[in-house]
């Protein structure tokens, strides 16, 4: 029976290997996959192949005939083919011509349709789902480039890179994922395994599919970071024009290949490319997009295949991403060679509508990485690799990961880290603190300072650190240290231990939050025009709710000196104290974020942002003389405008309740200085220190138009239009011995900002300029008028 049961398996399998011919379809010069050609065999119906170009050919087939967009219609015949390989070349000449569509473009109509059923069709929308994925990203130098350096050549540094990317490639990574995900948003991938040439941090660990959107049904769709309005977008046929390039009868069903790109004459972030679309539903069956007319420098291709799942949903199984980073070339005699990447995403063990466990979605977490995902071994690679490895692969682990022992590619990494928090190695041991370096206020003038912590190497659980600085508006020396003990550091739960005594800013409301080196929001501080003198000793504990959501617990002592000529007049002692406990709560709504080892990363807020801290002072503790509550309060929101630009909103509110000295009022905010650096989200048009409250309500709003266009690469202009009103009172007016405005009356600007006069790829630089009218306006226009400095970066 044994013998039977083998022999029959033995002839399935026989039949099976010479029934199909397997056969990949390629680019002859870049030496790529060519993805979804359509294939007209002399027996059988036509069919695409698939994302990776490859298909299988019945054996009854002796000749057929390939057709795909950009390159020339070629016959094959079967007998002639050698290997498992077939190349196909472009036309020899290429014509631009003009369409012309008689009556209503077809593919017009099919695109309606398209749209119609796009939110029926979205992965994202109806039916929760999970899946496994495979991910695998390979940087080369550019094959063509590679082989075109003659053996003969007497650079010897050609001769070694030809030799170096004969046996192996510049850098690999792969990555194997689960995710499970329930509409509308409960969302959870879980990388269980990542390999990277050179590398185990987890930071490394998403790279692999983290190139392009998940699905082709985003309004807006994400190459490399960047967003581009989405053809099948609301208003796509407004934007782009279509073309009907064929049509392919699969079965029941026909696939409509439509090609697409931006009309003439419209300004926006567009691509070109093919669209294959199925009449099942009238979804994306296939995808192949790149920017149009990017001038970047770094040529990107995407490609997406779908699969129609259990009769339900056409739900995506590959992705493909293709970069040429030809802005990476190299000098000398042979500039030909340039940078370039390739990866693909497959999608396997697809279910739609299973039973998944609500915990499973815990803490907003949308993406994590396994704390053993980056120690499997060899053999259990094997088992979840799409493709066997091949030598090439395995020589590049090896290579790169003997470099990186040398080399200690692992220090650079954990020095670019500390750097994003704006701080800069010493050694193992210790980080210096760029942020206290040297800075500049309205009151203090220059200030000049140092600050060090120790690093994670040296305690891990527990971080010290300490800062002097020395201004030369005041001539005053300031200092302080802090510690920062992690409790449980995946759950956010961490006790900061801080003293100093440093200048306070008169009628400040800031939240415990810490800005990177080049936040817009630091830019306010350079308009700090009021300050007094303080001594504090604080202790604040932090918890992470969730991960959008962070409480902390605070409780202070502070000693306060006046400064300048102003006093209190209920209480003209210059120094007084303060004991103080409050309670804020930061909740990011619907924010989602990943963990990639202990470091969390925000992947971007789309919904509002809440602020609340509430403040109470208690008079008799110690020598407290103050019995108080401040309470603040803010909401923003950055929106984004398809097509046309951001709206920025944000309204604060502020309540003081109490007789105390102006340092625990409201400050009105204002950032009014001639040539100075406009800072978003204050008055632009307002003096500083020239309003104070003890109620204040503000709503500030920013429209960012998108940018204009130009030839320039070092100007990308881009308007924007400012507007801002306060509204508020003061108790108790006459209490203080200062001179200064309230808002009673209501306080309104608007401002007019032409940014991106030069640009380069990190940063920009234009103009702005903000008026003030209404009660608090000037008589003469011209008095009302502030010109500002714009300075903008991208790496924010």
């Amino acid at each position: 029976m044994t013998r039977l049961t083998l022999s029959l398996l033995f002839s399935l399998i026989s039949v099976l290997s010479i029934g199909q011919r397997s056969l990949e379809i390629r680019d002859e010069i870049l030496d790529r996959s060519v993805p979804f050609v359509k294939v007209f065999p002399d027996v059988g119906s036509p069919f695409l192949t698939d994302l990776d170009g490859r298909m299988q050919l019945p054996d009854s087939v002796t000749q057929f005939y390939l057709q795909s967009y950009d390159y020339a219609d070629t016959l094959i015949i079967v007998r002639e083919i050698a290997g498992g390989i077939i190349y196909l070349s472009t036309p020899s000449q290429e014509i631009e011509g003009v369409v012309v569509v008689a009556g209503e473009n077809r593919a017009h109509r099919i695109m309606r349709l398209v749209i119609n059923n796009r939110k029926k069709n979205h992965p994202l929308a109806n039916d929760a789902f999970t899946y496994k994925s495979y991910s695998k990203f390979i940087f080369d130098v550019n094959p063509d480039g590679v082989a075109a350096i003659p053996d003969s050549s007497t650079d010897s540094t050609l001769i070694q890179i030809k030799k170096f990317m004969g046996s192996q490639h510049l850098f690999l990574m792969e990555s194997v994922s689960k995710r499970a995900f329930t509409p509308p948003y409960r969302d959870k991938e879980e990388i269980i395994a990542y390999k990277v040439s050179g590398f185990n941090d987890p930071m490394f660990s998403t790279f692999a599919n983290s190139f392009q959107s998940f699905s082709f049904y985003e309004n807006q769709f994400d190459i490399l970071g960047k967003q581009y309005i989405n053809p099948i977008a609301r208003g796509g046929i407004r934007r782009y024009f279509f073309i009907l390039e064929d049509t392919t009868l699969v079965g029941n069903d026909t696939t409509f290949t439509i090609s697409f790109r931006p009309r003439v004459g419209k300004n926006f972030t567009g691509m070109k490319g093919q669209l294959f679309i199925n009449s099942n539903g009238y979804a994306i069956e296939k995808v192949i997009a790149e920017p149009y007319n990017d001038s970047s420098g770094m040529q990107m291709r995407i490609v997406q295949e779908y699969e129609f799942i259990d009769g339900i949903k056409w739900f995506p199984v590959k992705l493909s991403t293709e970069l040429d980073l030809k802005s990476f070339t190299t000098t000398g005699s042979f500039s030909d060679l340039y940078m370039q990447g390739r990866g693909n995403s497959y999608i396997e063990e697809i279910k739609l509508n299973p039973e998944i466990k609500k915990r499973f979605f815990n803490n907003n977490v949308t993406i994590a990485t396994a704390e053993d995902a980056g120690e499997l071994e060899d053999g259990e690679w094997n088992t979840l690799r799409r493709y066997d490895i091949t030598e090439k692969e395995v020589n590049t682990y090896h290579t790169i990961d003997s470099l990186s022992k040398v080399m200690n590619f692992e220090r650079f990494l954990t020095i670019a880290k500390v750097l994003a928090d704006g701080k800069f190695p010493l050694g193992k041991y210790a980080n210096l603190d760029l942020k206290r370096l040297i800075n500049y206020n309205l009151y203090e003038k220059y200030r000049f300072g140092v600050g060090l912590e120790t690093s994670r190497k040296l305690m891990k659980p527990v971080q010290f650190g300490g800062y002097f600085a020395w201004a030369t508006g005041d001539k005053r020396w300031k200092y302080g240290g802090h510690a920062t003990i992690h409790i449980a550091r995946k759950r956010g739960i961490h006790l900061d231990l801080n003293y100093h005594q440093d200048n306070l800013e008169r009628g400040e409301y800031k939240f415990h939050e810490s800005r990177s080196l080049i936040s817009k929001d630091s830019y306010r501080n350079l308009f700090i025009s009021q300050m007094d003198e303080q001594r504090l000793g604080e202790a604040v504990l932090s918890w992470d709710i969730k991960s959008n959501i962070e409480l902390k617990l605070f409780g202070n002592y502070q000693r306060i000196w006046h400064s300048d000529d102003y006093a209190y007049l209920l209480n003209p002692q210059r120094r007084i104290d303060l004991a103080e406990t409050g309670v804020e709560l930061t909740w990011n709504i619907l924010e989602k974020s990943m963990m990639l080892g202990n470091r969390k990363v925000s992947l971007g807020k789309k919904y509002p942002q809440i602020k609340v801290k509430a403040i109470h002072g208690w008079k008799g503790w110690f020598e407290s003389d103050y019995e108080y509550t401040r309470i603040n309060a803010q909401v923003s929101q950055t929106i984004p405008v398809l097509g046309i630009g951001k709206f920025h909103w944000k309204i604060a509110a502020s309540k003081l309740i109490g007789s105390v000295p102006l340092t625990l009022a409201y400050n009105g905010d204002g950032t009014g200085k001639f040539w100075l650096i406009s800072a978003p989200n204050t008055f632009e048009a307002m003096l500083p220190g020239s309003f104070y409250t003890t109620s204040q309500l503000s709503f500030f709003t920013r429209f960012d138009f998108k940018a204009i266009a130009t030839k320039a690469k070092w100007n990308e202009p881009r308007f924007a239009l400012h507007h801002a009103i306060g509204i508020g009172e003061f108790e108790n007016r006459e209490d203080h011995q200062l001179t200064f405005e309230t808002m009673d009356n209501g306080y309104y600007e608007a401002g007019l900002i032409l940014d991106g006069i030069i640009t380069t790829k990190t940063s920009s630089i234009g103009l702005g300029a903000f008026y003030k009218y209404g009660h608090y306006s000037r008589p003469e226009v011209l008095e009302n008028i502030v010109p500002k400095i714009v300075i903008s970066f991208r790496l924010e």
